[in-house]
């Protein structure tokens, strides 16, 4: 072997005696808590939001020390707002990467999907916005931060009556979230001749002429929109397009800015539910408008906070029970009093959330206040 040979050789072991030397340093352990959100799709605006709040929760979790020495770790699914894809996410998250709780879904059929499954492996599931009436008896693992349509519905119902409208058309997506909302609805509304006509349209829809002609035909003083974002989109385009006079009811899925940017002044005017959010001077609500700002570049968008607030729950849970476990946070969560966050006050009634809803309207091509 020549010399410079013998050199390289040397050097390689004297190399790998240091590296073997080395002391790897501790990995810090993580708590792994899932994710399940519509990331694409029609509700993806949502879901996107929701994410950007869970993020900011778990680098602030993160940042002043994990909890008991441990950091946050979250694992995103993508639901794309429908259930065999949230099914398969929960399968996952649970066998596979072992997390001590979900966060998911916002939009209500994917929640009812997975209830079930986290009842079985005994698993606390927190909605950031799955409105669902049903799931309010979906079992003792679910918790949502966003109230029921329940609540939704009779305070539209209240509006309605009075202010004396006296013919109505429902529109409404034909999914688990709208079929019940619009139950809901016609339920609290009582006075049965109100509501003239009704009809429903596959989440996704291209096009809702017929319905619409069906919905002229009867000449409703309003039209109550039931529907996600795209489709809000779509339908009321062809509602402009064809003529309709009915002035416009909605849900609070209708608070989303796009819509405005893509529709124009074809949403002037539409009078809505939304819960009532905590003052502006709320220091733990500017603090969390501030730190979202500064981290995305952007304002909070719809769900960024229930998002944020979700893992609150979650984190404030394994805190009280100072246990990291799954059963930690199912211990923990009961205890849950007066926690104080994005979202205001949250305190719960077996697995809803207590938070009074108030009517919104846009005005100027912005979502104001009409009366809490």
């Amino acid at each position: 072997m020549k010399k410079s040979g013998i050199i390289v050789a040397l050097m390689i072991m004297i190399l790998a005696a240091a590296l073997a030397g080395c002391v790897q340093p501790e990995q810090k352990p993580v708590i792994k808590i899932g994710a399940i959100l519509p990331l694409t799709g029609d509700a993806a605006s949502y879901g996107i939001n929701a994410q950007n709040g869970i993020i900011l929760e778990s680098e602030e979790v993160n940042a002043q020390g994990g909890i008991n020495g441990q950091n946050l770790s979250i694992i995103f699914e993508d639901s794309a707002a429908q259930p065999a894809q949230a099914v398969t996410a929960a399968q996952k998250l649970i066998g596979v990467d072992n997390v001590v709780a979900i966060i998911g879904d916002v939009a209500s059929s994917p929640t009812l999907a997975i209830a079930p499954i986290a009842n079985q492996n005994q698993i606390i599931v927190v909605s950031p916005a799955a409105s669902s009436p049903n799931l309010s008896s979906a079992g003792p693992y679910f918790y949502r931060v966003w109230p029921s349509d329940t609540f939704e519905a009779d305070c539209m119902a209240d509006y309605i009556n009075r202010t004396g409208i006296n013919s109505m058309s429902l529109l409404y997506v034909n999914n688990d979230y709208g079929s019940a909302m619009a139950q809901e609805v016609k339920k609290s509304v009582g006075n049965s001749s109100i509501i003239i006509s009704e009809e429903n349209f596959n989440q996704g829809t291209t096009d809702v002429r017929a319905q619409f002609t069906k919905i002229k035909a009867a000449n409703p003083q309003y039209l109550y929109l039931i529907s996600y974002t795209q489709d809000t989109i779509t339908i009321l385009k062809q509602y402009k397009e064809l003529g309709l006079t009915s002035k416009l009811l909605s849900t609070s899925t209708f608070e989303d800015p796009l819509i405005l940017q893509q529709v124009g002044d074809v949403a002037e005017g539409t009078v809505y539910t939304f819960p009532i959010p905590p003052s502006a001077t709320d220091p733990v609500v500017s603090a969390f408008k501030a730190n979202y700002t500064a981290r995305f570049g952007t304002a909070p968008g719809l769900l960024s906070d229930y998002g944020y607030d979700s893992l609150l729950v979650i984190v404030e849970s394994m805190k009280l029970s100072n246990d990291t476990s799954k059963v930690g946070v199912y211990n923990g969560i009961h205890m849950i009093k007066n926690l104080h966050g994005a979202t205001g006050l949250i305190n719960f009634n077996g697995g809803d959330v207590i938070k009074p809803s108030g009517m919104k309207t846009v005005k100027g091509g912005q979502f104001v206040w009409l009366e809490q």
